[in-house]
């Protein structure tokens, strides 16, 4: 791509990305607006009763239910082999263990998760951006040997070098809101993006000691910071004036540093208004949520004044009237001419109608967003356990595409990390992961890594019954001889093969009957050659060899445990997926008697 320059950039192109942007961004804020719950003035309650409304947290509910479904807190990562040869798995092994140790190092370093928040994003405005940059300042300098200095001395500078590198991964994997970005607009292929935010001026002082502050801002105050992108060229502005040495510089990344990941619930208009593109969950229904909550603050005012009585007066006295009192459903000490109406009386609408249209709202908003049945509820006309199943597994279909693309964008993610490390960060990096179902300590090496980098990530199921049976899949492949055991190993990201294949031939080694009986023969050799030897010892002695007491078989005081596996245990569910395997046949009437509600 040509190099733009600094003019360009500030005065040509990032107004022209602000127009363009300016509908997605609106619709971003909207987005906001409902999830955080900050919509009460639109509910357009009476002034008297504004500040009795309720607003509802179902918007929450619906994208938080979404994030939960991506299900990110378990990721897993495979790598295939390159060629058939022991380098090679050697080789995925490493990349393998590499980008789940980067998953790991930066959920444990960040505050809060970026695949976390990329997932919010991703779920209220139908796009997430994931950042992916080299971190200098985490990194120092490769030490050069200086003129005259001795091999030794070089080296000691070099391990030292290497031992202050060996516990940092120099990475930065950033989720940023959608609403500070600017990107090209093109598709498929963007060439630049354009991130916008607001910094503290002490920041920016502190960190481009040479920036002239054109404004004269107070370090309190904010500056206007934009980064510009494209795959070969970068640059930074603070309030309009450069940053960088030279204005527009070099990278050297190879590819453009963002990774743009769309749910897939919005649409290319023909006029490219990217507003239609990308759609959150909440998008299309902030109609229905306003009326959910008024029904709901409506129902909050009407319902205590007819459960509470009171009510108002009427008639040419009304105002006279100064005490009044209700006792036994009667109106007591009132003038003559007035007379008093209970809120009951003048209520004309039936609590019941108001409960019946806030429940249909409800279902409205569970059917376009997140059904019943995904958020672990129940759902009506369910007859049985397999049908309850299957409602939720059409209920999940709802966010299959969206749990795809946020996976295929992770990878992305990944592989733009290892480009990184093989063709900008000198020497080598170490890295490390403790999971639950992994652990590894390994370093990276560079001259390892092959191109082009290529991985496919998941992420773990919602329930351990989905997880049993994928292992109870690749047991039945193994067991009939579809595929190897080896293969199966590499189908679960949490078994390393290679050295679970070295143990299998420990194992074998232990259990081998030949090597059993030769270690028993040179055992009894050597005890035959111990007791000779001790013999011939007491005998010059003159005493004789005392005799082993014998042992006397005692019955046990209590029964012995049985060994029975827990309910819902690991055994339990392996058990009761062997006998839903079983050969019998079912009955050819059965499941024809219906039943259920």
């Amino acid at each position: 791509m040509k190099k733009p320059t600094t003019d360009e950039i500030i005065n040509d192109l990032l107004p022209g990305m602000e127009s363009i942007w300016d509908a997605p961004h609106t619709k971003f804020r909207e987005d906001d607006k409902f999830y955080e719950l900050e919509f009460k003035d639109d509910l357009g309650l009476p002034v008297e009763f504004a500040n009795q409304g309720i607003v509802l947290p179902t918007a929450r509910d619906m994208v938080d239910t979404f994030v939960d479904h991506i299900d990110i807190s378990n990721g897993r990562v495979f790598v295939n082999k390159k060629s058939a040869s022991d380098i090679s798995a050697e080789e995925a092994e490493m990349m393998r263990k590499l980008y789940l140790g980067l998953i790991y190092r930066t959920n444990v370093d960040s505050d809060i998760s970026p695949w976390r928040v990329a997932a919010k994003h991703y779920a209220k405005h139908g796009l997430a951006v994931m950042k992916t940059i080299w971190d200098a300042d985490r990194w120092p300098d490769k030490p050069l040997q200086k003129s005259g200095e001795s091999e030794d001395t070089y080296a000691e500078r070099l391990d030292k070098w290497r031992s202050d590198t060996s516990g940092t991964v120099p990475i930065i994997i950033q989720a940023v809101n959608p609403q500070n970005i600017l990107g090209d607009p093109s598709y498929p292929q963007r060439q630049f993006v354009i991130e916008r935010h607001e910094r503290l001026c002490w920041n920016i002082r502190h960190r481009w000691q040479k920036w002239s502050n054109p404004s004269e801002k107070s370090d309190k105050e904010f500056v206007t910071f934009v980064s510009y992108w494209d795959d070969t060229y970068r640059a930074d502005f603070a309030d309009g004036e450069p940053l960088l040495p030279g204005g527009v510089v070099k990278h050297n990344y190879g590819f453009l540093p963002y990774v743009f990941i769309d749910s897939g619930l919005g649409d290319q208009a023909p006029d490219a208004d990217m507003s239609k593109r990308y759609v959150g969950m909440l998008r299309y229904i902030f109609d229905i949520l306003i009326s959910e909550s008024r029904d709901y603050s409506i129902a909050d005012v009407v319902l205590p004044k007819i459960s509470w009585g009171g009510g108002f007066l009427m008639g040419e006295n009304a105002e006279a009237q100064t005490e009044i009192s209700q006792e036994f459903g009667k109106w007591n000490k009132l003038k003559p001419g007035v007379t008093a109406k209970s809120w009951a009386e003048m209520n004309q609408t039936p609590p019941d109608m108001l409960n019946m249209h806030l429940a249909r709202s409800a279902d409205y908003i569970a059917a376009h967003a997140a059904p019943r049945a995904v958020r672990g509820l129940g759902e009506s006309g369910v007859r049985s356990g397999a049908d309850r199943k299957l409602v939720i597994a059409e209920a999940s279909a709802r966010y299959k595409y969206s749990k795809d693309s946020f996976k295929n964008g992770t990878a992305k993610v990944l592989i733009n990390c290892a480009k990184l490390l093989k063709n900008v960060i000198p020497g080598d990096v170490r890295i490390w992961a403790r999971t639950p179902t992994d652990e590894f300590d390994i370093e990276v090496k560079k001259d390892k890594m092959k191109e082009p980098f290529t991985c496919y990530v998941e992420f773990s199921p919602i329930s351990d019954e989905d997880e049993y049976r994928r292992h109870d899949d690749l047991e039945r492949l193994t067991n009939a001889g579809i595929v190897t055991r080896n293969w199966a190993r590499t189908q679960m990201s949490n078994v390393d093969p290679i050295a679970m294949a070295v143990d299998e031939e420990k194992e074998k080694l232990k259990n081998s009957e030949v090597l059993n009986m030769l270690i028993q023969q040179y055992a009894a050799g050597k005890m035959a050659e111990a007791i000779s030897k001790r013999g011939g010892a007491e005998m010059v002695q003159g005493g004789e060899p005392a005799q082993p007491p014998t042992p006397q078989n005692m019955r046990p005081m209590v029964p012995g445990i049985p060994n029975i596996a827990p309910l819902g245990g690991a055994q339990d569910l392996q058990n009761q997926m062997a006998q839903n395997r079983s050969q019998i046949s079912p009955s050819p009437t059965q499941g024809r008697g219906g039943g259920g509600s």
